[in-house]
This record gives structure tokens, C-alpha cells and sequence, in this order.
């Protein structure tokens, strides 16, 4: 579950009762990433963090160790169809790094502009999940999309 919303720990226990086996959290709105973090641990869900497509992938150093996934919005959140930015590359090389280097343990996953081409960046740049929405719903054939991205 992606909770895109202002104060998510308000609904943390809520989403995890409901059944979400990860819980994602914006940085950008969180008071405090880190409590909010331990909250959806405690939970037993796994816990994401989000960072918009202008935040420094810096943003998350003192809480890398405890985040399960990262997810990389590679579009301005709000409403599909946008193109993929691809200056979130270099937050994407980033984080793929700090993971190899400190042996951290979460999986990184981009949303946003999500095609044939864009997932094989993506997928060179580190990435581990690609979240494809308008392109495998606005395709012709949705199975040959999905296909064409996993290669």
C-alpha cells in the first residue's frame, strides 16, 4: 500500500489490519520518518519509504538501514499518463549503491512513466519493481506490455 497522503501514521494500523504486507510513507510527509517507520514494523508489515521526484535521495541516509523498499516516483504524484523524469536516475544510482556498499537490505521500486524503454533504464540503473499503470492499460494487448517490460 502506497499511502500518497498527509499524516499516514494516522492510518498505518488501519491499512495493515486490512491486509498490506508493505506500507510505503512519503518522506515529504512524515514528521518524523524514522517513529513512522518503526510504527509499520510493529505492525508486522514491511515498511516503504516514497521520495518525490525533486527530494535528494540524502534525504533517507538515517533511515536506510530500517526501510524494507524504497520507492522512486519517477513522475510528480497526482495523476497518470506523465512522462518518466529521468534526472531520478541519479536517485536511483544512488540508493543502488549505498544498498551494494553498506549491505542494506530494501528493494528499490520506481512509479511513473513506466514503458518498454523506461523499465530497462530503470532496471540498469538498479531498480528491482517497475509500477506500470497507463502504459499496460492503454496498450492494445496488456499481456504482450507486460511482457515486453519484463525483458
Amino acid at each position: 500500500v502506497h499511502l500518497m497522503l498527509a499524516n499516514p501514521e494516522k492510518y498505518i494500523e488501519a491499512f495493515a489490519k486490512a491486509g498490506a504486507a508493505i506500507i510505503s510513507v512519503h518522506i515529504e510527509a512524515c514528521t518524523h520518518i524514522h517513529a513512522t517507520l518503526q510504527a509499520i514494523k510493529k505492525t508486522g508489515a514491511k515498511a516503504g519509504v516514497v521520495l518525490n521526484p525533486g527530494t535528494p535521495a540524502e534525504s533517507l541516509t538515517a533511515v536506510l538501514q530500517e526501510a524494507d523498499l524504497i520507492l522512486q516516483m519517477t513522475v510528480n504524484p497526482g495523476f497518470g499518463g506523465q512522462s518518466f523524469i529521468s534526472e531520478t536516475l541519479e536517485n536511483i544510482k544512488k540508493l543502488a549503491k549505498w544498498r551494494d556498499q553498506h549491505n542494506y537490505n530494501y528493494l528499490l521500486e520506481v512509479d511513473g512513466g513506466i514503458n518498454e524503454q523506461t523499465a530497462e533504464i530503470a532496471k540498469q540503473a538498479g531498480v528491482d519493481i517497475l509500477v506500470a499503470g497507463s502504459y499496460l492499460f492503454k496498450h492494445a494487448n496488456p499481456l504482450k506490455a507486460i511482457a515486453d517490460i519484463k525483458k
